[in-house]
């Protein structure tokens, strides 16, 4: 579908097994208080450029 990145707000003991890496490593963060450790990212190929930024989530989820 085109999609060059996953960002997760996990566990972080449970996605580094798939691949996932801190997301700050890459330059994203998220636009409210998280844990650093818990907030992931995986690029999904091998492109050297992986965007960075901040992550907003739609209102409904209330943070």
């Amino acid at each position: 579908m085109g999609e060059k990145l996953v960002v997760v707000l996990g566990h972080a003991g449970y996605y580094p097994r798939f691949g996932f890496r801190r997301a700050s490593s890459f330059g994203i963060r998220a636009s409210f208080d998280a844990p650093d450790e818990a907030l992931m990212a995986l690029p999904l190929d091998d492109s050297p450029a992986v965007p960075g930024g901040v992550i907003r989530y739609p209102a409904a989820f209330g943070v």
